[in-house]
């Protein structure tokens, strides 16, 4: 077929229209037959012209319009047209070789062969094009799913290692100063070195902490299919009993009923922790805290409300957010942490009365509880170790 010029967007998304408008300058060439020829027609040749030349050239009045409004790219629109007028241009060529060789007696019919052939080529031509075009696009959508596909294992294989660097090589470096800081501090040092080494203590466990929450963020990013069955109730009671243990001083209520089931890992323990650590710590005078949990029909919400002077207004739009100056990694890790697990976090309230954080979580589905029967419910184990995903990338 003949390579037509590359045209314009705004010129390329009119192309079915001519389709359109090619069916119809076709009808309106046999309606104008009809008048012509009407005391010559009989019923059969008025059927057959009907049938053979008026339908399909209706086909591709609609054709056209169906054209420009499926989900067809518009970059495939000239290919189309081409196999339309083009199959049009050929079905013509070879008839009228018939014609020539086998002409009817009267120059009336063979016109009208001749319309018959260009309007039935261009139908034909048309749906091999959109056919063609419809195999293209499949194709190229399944090429794109593949390449993202192939991201994606190895993101998550990067993930794993990158989380298996930080368990095993950076956590411990730095557990390890932190230790020989801590057995420094046990002897006799000036005033000047056990500044230094409290320094180092407590910048050692500021870096442990923001590693914890750095690889919790990257597990709760594995495969679903890497997730656990949790009994969140058992979860929620034993994280107000280790808070309670911490701030002896804190009232702590916690209203939790049994049979609660959520789908997810290590990370769901941190969510909760660090809004119950959150509330106690940013809480002046005697600190009375309260952890509820209730069911609907397919979420779990827990709130947990404090008796707190109110969080200022100037920080509760970033609240939940990584960059802000006034609160750092751990409210950020909650939100992270529970949009993985399909749910919501959101401040409720706040005000001089206290404040109101609710999470709002899926519950595990039967199916999904079945699954994982065999599958361990410890949200403090550890992810399998990972190889360097890198390794196995060819250098080119």
């Amino acid at each position: 077929m003949t390579r037509v010029p590359s045209i314009s967007r705004s010129g390329r998304d009119r192309l079915p229209y001519l389709v359109s408008a090619f069916g119809g300058v076709s009808f309106l060439f046999l309606f104008c037959w009809w008048i012509v020829f009407w005391d010559a027609l009989d019923a059969i040749g008025a059927v057959l012209s009907v049938g053979t030349i008026g339908l399909p050239a209706l086909w591709l009045v609609w054709g056209g319009h169906r054209l420009a409004r499926n989900d067809t790219e518009p970059e495939r629109y000239e290919r189309i047209l081409r196999w339309c007028f083009g199959g049009a241009l050929g079905f013509l060529a070879v008839n009228l070789l018939v014609v020539l060789f086998f002409p009817w007696s009267d120059a009336v019919w063979n016109v009208v062969w001749s319309h018959f052939a260009v309007t039935t080529g261009a139908v034909g031509g048309f749906a091999v094009g959109i056919v063609e075009a419809k195999a293209i696009q499949r194709e190229a959508e399944a090429t794109a799913a593949a390449v993202r596909s192939d991201q994606l294992e190895h993101e998550r294989a990067l993930l794993l290692y990158l989380n298996d660097l930080l368990r095993h090589e950076v956590l411990n470096s730095a557990q390890i100063v932190g230790g020989h800081a801590s057995l420094l501090l046990n002897g006799d040092r000036d005033e000047q070195t056990r500044r230094r080494l409290e320094t180092i203590e407590r910048e050692s466990d500021a870096l442990t902490s923001v590693i914890e929450d750095v690889r919790l963020m990257l597990e709760a990013n594995e495969r679903p299919d890497r997730m656990a069955t949790i009994d969140l109730s058992e979860l929620l009671r034993t994280e107000v009993t280790a808070a309670r243990d911490t701030h002896d001083d804190a009232e702590i209520d916690a209203t939790v009923p049994d049979g609660i089931t959520v789908r997810g890992n290590a990370g769901i323990k941190r969510i909760f922790s660090n809004l119950l650590e959150n509330a106690i710590v940013h809480n002046d005078g005697t600190v009375r805290v309260e952890l509820t949990a209730e069911t609907a029909s397919d979420t779990v919400v827990v709130t947990v409300t404090d008796d707190g002077s109110g969080i200022p207004t100037e920080w509760q739009e970033t609240l939940f957010q990584r960059k802000s100056r006034h609160h750092g990694l751990g409210l950020y890790l909650v939100r992270v942490l529970t949009e993985r697990y399909g749910g919501t976090v959101e401040l409720t309230d706040t005000g001089p009365q206290g404040t109101i954080v609710t999470v709002t979580l899926p519950l595990a589905s039967d199916r999904s509880a079945d699954r994982n029967a065999d599958t361990s419910t410890d949200v403090g184990s550890e992810t399998d170790d990972a190889s360097n995903p890198l390794e196995s990338q060819s250098v080119t």
